[in-house]
């Protein structure tokens, strides 16, 4: 079967390693994702050990959409079927240069397409089924989602409260960053406590989806005796040692909220969670430590507080610590050359990390 596999702008480079990690290879890969062949198992186990990636689809089919006409023949045409009898779908469409470009239109006319193929053995399920149509250059290819929740919504974020920064996201800085596991981190404003608590999941190699459902487990022919075996392998993998992951913020509530969620996680033993105020607290650790953070920004603080803190973390960094920011903040920091600097998009925010140079 042929994958799309979608990630956070900018991260395309990340996460084909990631996937060429896992045993696969990737292909055409673009600005927010890759494509993979692989049969059901390879699916199941991108899904499960992915870090980075956004949602998996399977490809089910692709030809040309001149019309809508054609678009509707081809819908009807394709192979969901061979997964699902589920009426209860939605449609995402993306089109361009191409002469369907009416976004409501098109998805009308898959929709009734879509419902035809199934007519004779659908099934009304409360789940929704959710499908992406991309036209490009008058070319159709539609995908089924089998991740369903996008994965970047971690199973141990029980709290009713978005992360400031996406789970994924949040583990490819600590890759950018190079951290060594066995390295003392820091995060001193964990009201983004999804750094903490994915740096404490990757040093443990526990899969980032150990409690949680997929699209995939509703397949007709999903193949459950492989995906106990995926999950099987993943637990006999996780380490054990010894870490020094440090948590701290400000505000009380936000570490309460951190804490919950890394004992959902089953790590919070290993994360040392504090009150603290960045600009009043030292950094006493070992000179192989990482910093890696989310500072506040302009929509959050007076800009000379903001100073202050950016300041702060520049000679912090620069005195002895690995590891970098990101944010959307003006400021750069001094000594650019000892500074990588990366694009990125946190939420709709454009940012940039920069991360020290070893």
């Amino acid at each position: 079967m042929r994958l799309l596999i979608t990630c956070p702008y900018w991260l395309w480079s990340l996460l084909a390693h990631e996937i060429k990690r896992l045993g696969f290879n990737p292909d055409s890969t673009f600005q927010t994702g890759t494509f993979v062949t692989c049969d059901m198992k390879g699916m199941m186990k991108i899904n499960y050990h992915s870090r980075l990636a956004n949602k998996v689809y399977i490809q089910l089919t692709e030809w040309n959409a001149m019309d809508f006409d054609e678009l509707f023949n081809l819908v009807k045409t394709c192979n969901y079927s061979q997964y699902l009898s589920n009426t209860n779908i939605s449609i995402k469409v993306e089109s361009k240069n191409s002469k369907l470009s009416s976004i409501r239109a098109i998805q009308s006319v898959s929709h009734k397409a879509l419902l035809e193929s199934i007519s004779r053995f659908w099934t009304d399920e409360k789940h929704v089924n959710d499908l992406l149509l991309i036209i490009d250059y008058d070319i159709a290819k539609l995908y089924l989602n089998t991740s369903w929740a996008a994965l970047y919504q971690r199973w141990y974020k029980k709290d009713i409260w978005e992360a400031p920064l996406k789970e994924n996201l949040a583990a490819a800085l600590l890759i950018l960053s190079w951290w060594k596991f066995k390295s003392p981190i820091i995060d001193p404003f964990c009201w983004s406590w999804t750094i903490a608590i994915e740096a404490a999941l990757m040093a443990k190699n526990i899969a980032p989806w150990t409690w949680r459902r997929f699209n995939f487990e509703y397949f007709k022919n999903y193949e459950h005796w492989n995906f106990t075996i995926i999950k099987e392998e993943a637990k006999k993998q996780e380490f054990s040692w010894n870490y020094t992951i440090n948590a701290y913020d400000i505000e009380s509530n936000m570490i309460s909220i951190a804490k919950s969620n890394a004992n959902n996680a089953w790590i919070l033993d290993i994360i040392n969670f504090k009150e603290s105020d960045f600009l009043k607290t030292s950094f006493d650790f070992p000179w192989d430590s990482w910093i890696v953070c989310n500072p506040p920004y302009w929509k959050r603080l007076r800009d000379d507080k903001l100073f202050l803190i950016y300041e702060k973390l520049d000679k912090i960094y620069t005195n002895s610590f690995y590891g970098g920011w990101i944010s959307s903040y003006n400021y750069t920091p001094r000594n650019s050359s000892n500074w990588n600097k990366k694009k990125l998009y946190n939420w709709a925010d454009e940012c940039t990390f920069y991360w020290r140079k070893h």
